[in-house]
């Protein structure tokens, strides 16, 4: 059975793969073209950043598009042994994946990030340990056993989109279905297409990714979302912009490797 990770990184591909050939070429193109010297990709300060290192990573595995991937493992490396957070496990997530990590360091890489105790390394544990192996059920369970009251509660409709998507998955993963979440997750759709991140707000490509990509996964087919693909695929198509890469909406100046990568994932849910 595959993990999350694997689940995720196949819905991508689903989406890139919807893409015309020269469409495809393009985007890579773009993608390869944000690689320094230093082997990382640019940021949206134009320097290196392992953050967005793994999002333009996992975009170019999506599209299947050839980089150089011994110098940004090289990359990861260096600037891993300095980052923290976040950073820190998409350093690890992108080193285990390529085999230049094993397992088990990444297991220990969780226990260190679950002992610090902080926000942001109890994010970046959860991630890594969806991209080295299936999460325990029990473990699941704890997690949303600590959380469930939160997303049964009136102040579920008030958290961002992505927050609802990622308490979906977790009670998906504890073996629940979450059903609770999906009005509150269906009243964030758009009338043009995409999801908003808050209550009111427009449209923007991370909720619109996060919140097909949990639904998908998480519902049951009787709860599946309702029919807006065609809306929604519009939306996400309308922030591939002119420099070659996705942006947060239509309205960006700029796009970036992150927003590459949720518009393949998002395409994914649509096909």
């Amino acid at each position: 059975m595959d993990n999350l990770f694997q689940t995720m990184e196949a819905t991508a591909e689903r989406g890139a793969e919807g893409l015309t050939p020269q469409a495809r070429e393009a985007l890579a193109a773009a993608v390869r073209a944000l690689q320094q010297s230093d082997g990382g990709f640019a940021g949206l300060d134009g320097r290196s950043d392992l953050y967005y290192s793994f999002f333009a990573w996992l975009s170019l595995r999506a599209l299947k598009a050839s980089f150089n991937c011994e110098q940004l493992c090289s990359y990861a490396v260096a600037r891993g042994r300095e980052a923290q957070g976040v950073d820190a496990r998409c350093a690890e997530i992108l080193l285990v994946r390529e085999g230049r990590r094993s397992r088990a360091a990444g297991w220990m890489a969780v226990a260190g990030a679950l002992l610090r105790g902080g926000a942001l390394d109890m994010y970046g544990a959860f991630l890594l340990a969806l991209a080295i192996g299936e999460v325990p059920r029990v473990a699941a369970r704890l997690a949303w056993r600590r959380t469930r009251r939160l997303f049964e509660s009136d102040a579920a409709k008030r958290l961002p989109t992505p927050r609802l998507a990622a308490g979906l998955i977790q009670a998906t993963l504890a073996g629940e279905c979450g059903t609770g979440l999906l009005p509150v997750l269906s009243a964030r759709q758009c009338r043009g297409g995409g999801f908003a991140s808050a209550e009111g707000a427009a449209a923007d490509l991370l909720a619109t990714a996060v919140a097909r990509f949990a639904w998908r996964c998480s519902a049951e087919p009787a709860h599946r979302i309702p029919g807006e693909a065609q809306k929604d695929m519009a939306f996400i198509e309308a922030c591939w912009l002119e420099d070659g890469l996705f942006g947060a909406s239509p309205a960006a100046l700029h796009g970036d490797a992150e927003h590459t990568f949720y518009a393949l994932l998002a395409l994914g849910t649509c096909r």
